[in-house]
């Protein structure tokens, strides 16, 4: 069995390294570093891991795999497996059709992979401050993450998560999952659930200006937030003191204080060791972490 995996962000390396383990993998198909290093959150360009991997290295340039050039290269490929992991466009009809057996993706949501379509479900379920979610692997077709689903775990969210503990529980139990599938020769004989489209849901895109903190919200909304963006996303984001200020880590901070002469979002102390105390809806969040871009004034 030929096995390709489509994959261009650091996050989808620990899901193949997990997979070469079990699986015989023929290589990996990844962006070019020149057109898209700086335009896609998380993106690693796959040469070097692959090298690293003893993997062939399939460089494409058009991340909706249109480009004429890229088409040659993997129509060139006998693939009967595709997985596809970190890769945040629809694979395109022509290489479904290419491949000769199926194409297996992963996606989920807290409701579960049919009513939580769509973009950043692990970042709407931290944000949203749920307390489990679930990963599915599916047959990818057309349409979007609406194939027949081979397999699906869940698993618990608690304080100490973030985004990218979200994101290592996914690794582990998707690559679990393509591991027990794939062993078995005749998977796709095999009679799978079929998703009602009836009931699908989609999680609204997510755009930069959604990482602006509002200080009116309450200590566990923008606790929430900021543990939902940061890395290897860009972080939430504020403007405090005509600074731009990356937030990649903060929590609340619980102590009675006079607060009455503070705004919210407005600094109450900035301690020895640069971590800031900030006024929120209800209180105080500690930030401990956190990058300032194209610094004007003092903290």
């Amino acid at each position: 069995m030929n096995i390709y995996v489509l994959n261009t962000i650091s996050v989808g390396e620990d899901t193949i390294e997990l997979l070469c383990n079990e699986l015989k993998i023929n290589g990996v198909i990844g962006l070019s570093d020149d057109e898209h290093g700086d335009k896609i959150s998380g993106f690693s360009y796959q040469k070097k891991f692959s090298e690293k991997q003893n993997l062939n290295f399939i460089e494409v340039q058009d991340y909706n795999l249109e480009n004429q050039n890229d088409k040659h290269k993997l129509f060139s490929l006998n693939i009967d497996v595709l997985i596809v992991l970190g890769w945040q466009r629809l694979v395109p009809k022509w290489l479904i059709d290419h491949c000769n057996i199926c194409v297996i993706g992963s996606h989920g949501s807290p409701f579960g992979i049919t009513k939580g379509r769509g973009r950043s479900p692990q970042n709407w379920s931290l944000i949203m401050g749920l307390d489990s979610f679930e990963i599915s692997i599916f047959e990818i077709d057309s349409g979007i993450d609406s194939g027949r689903v081979f397999d699906s775990k869940r698993f618990s969210y608690d304080q100490f998560d973030d985004i990218r503990t979200s994101y290592y529980k996914a690794c582990l139990l998707t690559s679990s999952m393509i591991i027990n599938l794939l062993k078995d020769k005749n998977f796709i004989k095999k009679s799978f659930k079929e998703q009602n489209e009836k009931n699908a849901e989609y999680f609204p895109k997510r755009v930069p200006s959604d990482g602006f903190i509002d200080w009116n919200l309450d200590k566990i909304n923008i606790f929430n937030l900021i543990r939902s963006l940061t890395k290897p996303y860009p972080g939430a984001r504020s403007l405090i003191n005509e600074n731009e200020v990356i937030i990649w880590k903060g929590h609340p901070f619980k102590l009675e204080l006079d607060l009455s002469r503070k705004k919210n979002g407005e600094i109450f102390k900035v301690f020895y060791n640069g971590d800031l105390l900030v006024k929120c809806g209800d209180g105080l969040i500690l930030i401990t972490e956190y990058s300032i871009l194209g610094k004007k004034t003092k903290i």
